[in-house]
């Protein structure tokens, strides 16, 4: 009987060690799991800037104004006016806010405020685009398309307040990004 007591008491300390070492190691091995985690997935990434086009036709001339849609953020606009080669188009800006790029585009030279009440939308001046279809004589004047395109770009603002725009970034979707 008193080697039992004697074996208990060596095994009950040998079983508290063996707790206590264990307690330590369980601790120290969380710490590893928690501090070296990672995760996947993908997430839509919002930019703020969201225009939309209005175009109306008269007189054979698209007037055509971009209306800014996002009540927090300020932006760019640019535009572009595709036709096919019996179409010629001549650009008008009454009020001088549209400027001519050297790669096709119209920009809007001042930044497209945010539009925090839907009652009063921020839009630009409108871009006349006359459109003139120079086919031969006897053929149909009919059947031609004009398709107007535009851009956003959020305004970035530097430390002295002044906005400026990139054209640069590209954004493919899927919270995927490639730049030109």
């Amino acid at each position: 009987m008193r080697k039992i007591e004697k074996y208990g008491k060596l095994i009950a300390m040998s079983a508290a060690a063996l707790g206590m070492t264990a307690a330590l190691t369980i601790e120290s091995s969380l710490a590893y799991f928690t501090t070296y985690v990672s995760a996947g997935g993908g997430q839509v990434v919002n930019l703020g800037a969201q225009t939309t086009i209005h175009e109306n036709l008269s007189d054979m001339t698209k007037h055509i104004v971009i209306k800014n849609d996002s009540p927090i953020n300020d932006c760019f606009v640019r535009v572009k006016v595709f036709c096919g080669a019996d179409v010629e188009i001549t650009y008008t800006d009454k009020a001088g806010n549209w400027r001519e790029g050297t790669d096709g585009y119209w920009y809007y030279e001042p930044v497209l405020p945010a539009s925090p009440d839907p009652k009063k939308p921020s839009v630009t001046t409108p871009l006349d685009a006359k459109i003139t279809v120079n086919v031969p004589e006897g053929e149909s004047k009919d059947n031609f398309n004009v398709v107007v395109i535009q851009e956003c770009t959020p305004a970035i603002y530097d430390e002295n307040g002044e906005p400026s725009a990139d054209w640069t970034t590209v954004f493919t979707g899927a919270g995927e990004e490639a730049v030109e």
